[in-house]
């Protein structure tokens, strides 16, 4: 995103209007690149961020709370220290580069009034919050008592010193006209080389819309001029490009070099605090669907392995038979074999072909036939034993590709808590007991409203249990055929449903199957009193009988949902 000195210098103008004159209340420190001051403007409560995480540092506004930890860190109590009970001032943007200055009057120990001014430098992995009274460093976010990186002393009591801009010029500095004239690189790329605080997309618009005004011979003058209109007198539309339903990017303005849906909003801080909301929401999701699908995998790769162990011992347990010709055969043939022989042939009366024996010439025959009943005996206990252990494997296989399932049609992050609660309870993850957590209010299955009638359908397995076991025998149950997918009840209420909410359930209950992906979907569905759970079966597992079929398209029925 172009989150230049061109779009912050939009976003101070918008903070400065809404926070000036207001008094900081409390000061969070939520994570340690984030500090959040709550400030009362007068009208209600506005809380200001101010992040520095290097991924995306952001200055902005927030609405929602954020969890701070029990114990204040050392730079918040700082912060609480000098800044609570202060009046802000005024927020603007340092120069034409990505620092924001923010103004604060605050009471001095003899209760005269005290200027003090934090520092927000937005530069990627350099992001800094440093907090100074009178042009001196009182602390920072970073912790400042060493040289930032060799080029400026960042040091405690020590005057503050703004970082090196480089060989960059200012946009209004007319030693550009030169450098453009002589340049002999795009447009774009002349900008980002030799102007403070504009970002490459930016840059590409100022480039496409120059191009447009005066064709694509560069005069250097004009380049200069339009360069100063675009960066200081175009009118903000803030926006939101979304492509594809994900969030793309946050303008201050739509550009025509990103294309994409747009999603406008009143003010710039509200299109960003959206786009930085969204796209966190994104990342957390992504980052516990991989470690949950992490788990998984592996649990179900030592299922596998444990199955290919059995696997192969019954492989060798099916000569248990042969074994026991062999020993037969060499019982009734004692009188033809010597002793000390390494092998022997003998007729099979079975089937009267010829089996070659293979014997231990230390033993007598006889001691060779007992071996090999011992052999079949031990063969045959061994494949009753694998019996119920193959069974379990492919249970517990079976079980865990569901949840490898649920956890692929997951689509929020409620999705996969409910996920990682049936993953703790199989004991493949760590449960740690966080008292300082309020409990979150739970909610039961996706809730919809068709045509009356009340449809659930369950999010994970063990919902899909309590679902289809707590309804009534008369309900409508519906499961996708073939496919791991939620279990849908249609509430009936002993009345006849009719078979348009049938179907609308089944395109639902196809649209939470791994069955979406395809074309046309086989759905079951049969009467809650056919659905029978196995004594000792997995959480979502069941048998049904007395079933019709139909084949539907998955389809999501957003219209019909109460919740989600």
């Amino acid at each position: 995103m172009p989150q230049d000195a061109f779009t912050l210098r939009y976003l101070c103008e918008e903070l400065n209007n809404l926070f000036a004159n207001g008094k900081v209340n409390k000061i969070t420190e939520p994570s340690v690149d984030e500090l959040v001051l709550t400030l009362y403007t007068g009208k209600k409560t506005e809380k200001l961020l101010l992040n520095v995480n290097p991924a995306s540092p952001r200055i902005g506004v927030i609405h929602e709370d954020r969890e701070s930890p029990l114990t204040a860190p050392n730079f918040c109590m700082l912060m609480r220290k000098h800044l609570l009970s202060a009046t802000l001032k005024k927020i603007s943007l340092v120069g034409f580069d990505r620092i924001v200055k923010i103004d604060f009057l605050a009471s001095g120990e003899f209760f005269d009034s005290v200027e003090k001014t934090v520092y927000v430098e937005l530069m990627g992995r350099y992001s800094n919050i440093i907090l100074t009274e009178n042009g001196k460093i009182l602390g920072g976010n970073r912790g400042i008592n060493m040289f930032d990186q060799g080029v400026r002393p960042l040091i405690v009591g020590k005057p503050y010193v703004y970082p090196p801009v480089g060989e960059k010029l200012l946009p209004n500095d007319k030693n550009l006209i030169e450098i453009f004239n002589q340049s002999q690189s795009k447009i774009a790329e002349s900008i980002t080389q030799n102007v403070q605080g504009v970002a490459l997309s930016t840059a590409k618009e100022i480039e496409r819309k120059y191009i447009e005004k005066h064709g694509v011979e560069v005069d250097a003058v004009a380049l200069f001029n339009f360069l100063n209109d675009f960066l200081f007198n175009e009118k903000k539309n803030p926006c939101v490009v979304i492509e594809n339903g994900a969030i793309k990017d946050v303008l201050a303005f739509p550009y025509d070099v990103i294309g994409g849906e747009l999603k406008f909003f009143e003010q710039l801080y509200f299109a960003e605090e959206f786009y930085f909301t969204e796209r966190d929401k994104l990342k957390k999701f992504t980052a516990k669907k991989e470690r949950l699908s992490s788990i998984t995998a592996t649990a179900i790769k030592k299922v596998k392995k444990r199955l290919v162990a059995i696997n192969a011992k019954e492989k060798d347990a099916t000569q248990a038979e042969e074994n026991k010709i062999k020993g037969e055969l060499l019982l009734a043939n004692l009188y033809r074999i010597k002793q000390g022989q390494l092998e022997c042939e003998l007729e099979n009366y079975y089937d009267g072909s010829t089996i070659k024996i293979v014997l231990d010439s230390r033993l007598s025959v006889s001691k060779n036939a007992e071996n090999y009943y011992k052999k079949y005996n031990k063969q045959k206990r061994t494949l009753i034993a694998l019996k119920p252990q193959r069974e379990q494997a492919e249970t517990e296989l079976n079980y865990l590709t569901s949840v490898a399932d649920e956890i692929s049609l997951a689509e929020n992050i409620d999705d996969l808590n409910l996920v990682q609660l049936e993953i703790e309870s199989m004991g493949l993850i760590q449960v740690k007991n966080n008292l300082a957590k309020k409990p979150k209010k739970e909610t039961f299955c996706r809730e919809y409203n068709v045509q009356g009638f009340k449809v659930r359908a369950g999010r994970n397995n063990a919902e899909n249990d309590k679902l289809t076991f707590t309804a009534n025998p008369n309900d409508v149950w519906v499961h996708v055929k073939d496919y791991h997918s939620s279990h849908v009840v249609i509430e009936s209420l002993n009345k006849q449903v009719p078979e348009s909410v049938v179907i609308v359930a089944c395109e639902i209950c196809a649209y939470y199957s791994k069955g979406r992906v395809g074309g046309k979907t086989e759905v079951v569905y049969t009467l809650k009193k056919h659905v029978k759970k196995p004594p000792r079966s997995k959480p979502g597992f069941c048998v049904y009988d007395n079933f019709k079929s139909v084949m539907v398209t998955a389809e999501k029925h957003v219209e019909f949902l109460k919740n989600d």
